[in-house]
Formats: C-alpha cells, sequence, structure tokens
C-alpha cells in the first residue's frame, strides 16, 4: 500500500482537480491518495477490495461527505460511469493487466486517469513494435490511450516495500480512434493473436478460421509476424474479426 504523502501529493496533483471534479478511486487502501481526492474534488467514490482495510479507512475517513466508500470490487460493480471524468488508482501490481482491459473499454469516461503501477508493466505500455516487451497490453494501451510516464516511485513509499521499483503514469482517451475501441471480444481476439508471438499473423486467424477476412488487408501485413504489426494496423484489423465469414 502506498504510504508517501508526497507521491499522493504529486499524483494528485497531476489530475487538474477542481471543485467540480468527480473522481472514481479504484483501491482505496489506507486512505491516504483518498483523503487527498476528497480534499480537492466535488466528489469521490472510491472501492477497496479488502474489507477488513476498507472498514479502518472508513473511521479514519469518515468526516469526509463528499466521499462515498464501497468494499468490493469495482471491476465487478455495475455503475454509472458518467458521473466521473477522472480515475485515479495504485493497485496492487498483480491486478495492472485486469486494470488495464477494464480501464480501455471504459476509455471515453475518464478524460484522464492516473495510476502507479510496476516499472516493467509501464514500460510495456509504451513499448515498441519488434521490442521484446511490445505485448497485447502494449496494443491496447496505445490504441485506447494518450501515455505520459510521470516519474518514478521508489520501493520506500509502499508498505511492504515491494521487490521492484514503480512508475507515475497518466492515461488520456486517443482522440485518433472513436473510445471505446475495445471490448471483451476484442480484447480476447488479441490475447489469442499474441500467443503466436514469433510467428505468422497468418497462423493465428487460421487457427481462429478468420483468415477468409482478410482479403483487404495487404499480404505483408498477413504474412508479418503478430509482433510486429503495429497498433495502428491492429486497430484496422480487429474490427475485421467480427464479420462473418463468407
Amino acid at each position: 500500500m502506498l504510504v508517501s504523502g508526497l507521491v499522493a501529493d504529486r499524483l494528485v496533483d497531476s489530475c487538474n482537480l477542481s471543485r467540480q471534479s468527480k473522481v472514481l478511486e479504484i483501491g482505496a487502501g489506507r486512505g491516504i491518495l483518498t483523503k487527498r481526492l476528497a480534499e480537492r474534488a466535488a466528489f469521490v467514490r472510491s472501492f477497496e477490495i479488502d474489507h477488513e482495510v476498507c472498514e479502518q479507512a472508513r473511521k479514519a475517513l469518515s468526516g469526509y461527505k463528499n466521499l462515498e466508500l464501497i468494499c468490493g470490487d469495482a471491476f465487478e460493480v455495475d455503475f454509472e460511469f458518467q458521473k466521473f471524468d477522472t480515475c485515479v488508482t495504485s493497485l496492487p501490481y498483480s491486478e495492472s493487466l485486469r486494470f488495464l482491459k477494464w480501464i480501455a473499454q471504459k476509455s471515453d469516461q475518464f478524460a484522464r486517469t492516473a495510476a502507479i503501477l510496476q516499472s516493467e508493466f509501464s514500460d510495456k505500455l509504451t513499448s515498441t513494435l519488434g521490442s521484446r516487451s511490445y505485448r497485447a497490453a502494449s496494443v491496447v494501451a496505445q490504441i485506447s490511450f494518450n501515455i505520459e510516464i510521470m516519474f518514478g516511485v521508489g520501493r520506500a513509499e509502499f508498505d511492504p516495500p515491494p521487490r521492484v521499483d514503480s512508475q507515475a503514469v497518466l492515461l488520456s482517451p486517443n482522440p485518433k480512434i472513436k473510445q471505446p475501441f475495445f471490448n471483451k471480444r476484442r480484447i480476447r481476439h488479441l490475447d489469442f493473436i499474441f500467443s503466436f508471438r514469433g510467428r505468422r499473423l497468418i497462423s493465428a486467424l487460421k487457427k481462429m478460421g478468420y483468415e477468409k477476412n482478410f482479403d483487404t488487408v495487404p499480404n505483408e501485413i498477413i504474412t508479418s509476424r503478430v509482433e510486429t504489426i503495429s497498433p495502428a494496423e491492429y486497430a484496422a484489423i480487429l474490427p475485421m474479426l467480427e464479420r462473418k465469414v463468407a
């Protein structure tokens, strides 16, 4: 859990909150971010999945009338996203990929998302095609968002200290593509394609039974290895997987 007030202040500052801002926080923890968000925003809804930690935070933050603290999993709760303009999170690293897939499907709901992520994962979000760290997560992130790596976060800023370094990342919707681009089906297709990493795209398409959908795609893309195809090219390819095979 994040315990550094300085890091919390920097992360909240990056959100440019006003008295009209409405914030969704995922992972209240001990409330170090929650407190600062409630002091600056009009309304904060915060989720904490650990019920014991959640009740402790509820007692510590009871004085904030503009705060709604929910003991539960934000990824599993159906609620009205239109109420929010900002998302803030400092999640366990094991939840990073789940968070990315979730927020990509909500990319039209938030003007900005500020997140603390494991450095290895945040670097993956900005990886260039062909690099060892270029994965399905890179494509999801780069199609959905403009990505800014804001600052590093040391291990001592958490309790207990993790064995890896972290980075604060700012995500804003990619204006070049209609958002949200991703749904569960497109994410599932992309994950399957990247399971063929090191092999040609056509191999994955044949396994999926979709190769007949790609008569308009240049042969040099179809025969390229999956890790050498750009996010823009995947943005053209993935909708084709939703067409019926003739």
